[in-house]
């Protein structure tokens, strides 16, 4: 199987501005790893921007298809997805592959969710590290199963670096503002609700 290219800027841009999840679970107080599916969450992380808590994990599906588990960690537990998209801070984005994915499928999964639930305004914002994003799975043909990807906003910088196994991907993309976009490929409208809950924490209403 070849390794992903990277779109064309100006294809990528085009695609971008041209016209399901299921199986949630929700943070509660707790200080033993969260099991999703088989795969585990710590209830809290020391990231280099300052310690963060899980406020939600749940399963996600690439054309149907049962794919990953997705987390969300904040520097502190929210109960909407409007104020988990809006929390400053420390914030990560990680997943487990529950099967192998081709590179190239689960990249463009992720441009298109970005297409879906982005606004033009984040897009045009955004492009540079949309186009960084896209094409940080370039050198690989596929995500095996139990491979983990962790996608960490750092204030301290303004940016968001990805990394799998541990190992970075691609460069450091800037503003926080990216990172809020990223997060609506799991929380954006269009995804499914029981999703969007739990990744925003709506189970963690006292």
């Amino acid at each position: 199987m070849r390794a992903m290219r990277a779109l064309p800027r100006r294809h990528l841009l085009a695609w971008l501005t041209s016209g399901a999840l299921s199986a949630p679970w929700t943070a509660h107080a707790s200080e033993t790893p969260i099991e999703v599916e088989g795969f585990s969450f710590e209830p809290n992380l020391a990231l280099p921007g300052g310690r963060v808590l899980l406020n939600g994990a749940a399963v996600s599906s690439i054309l149907s298809v049962r794919t990953n588990v997705v987390a969300l960690y904040l520097p502190r537990k929210t109960s909407s997805v409007e104020a988990a998209l809006t929390e400053p801070g420390p914030k990560r984005l990680c997943f487990y592959a529950m099967r192998d994915v081709s590179a190239k499928d689960l990249s463009n999964t992720f441009l298109e969710r970005l297409r879906q639930n982005a606004t033009q305004d984040e897009i045009m914002g955004n492009f540079v590290q949309i186009s960084q994003f896209g094409g940080a799975f370039g050198n690989r043909t596929k995500l095996s199963r139990g491979d983990f990807i962790a996608i960490d906003f750092t204030p301290a910088t303004n940016s968001t670096i990805m990394t799998l196994n541990g190992q970075r991907l691609g460069d450091p993309m800037q503003g926080e503002g990216f990172f809020r976009m990223m997060m609506k490929i799991w929380m954006g409208p269009k995804v499914k609700a029981s999703t969007r809950s739990a990744l925003g924490g709506e189970g963690n209403r006292g």
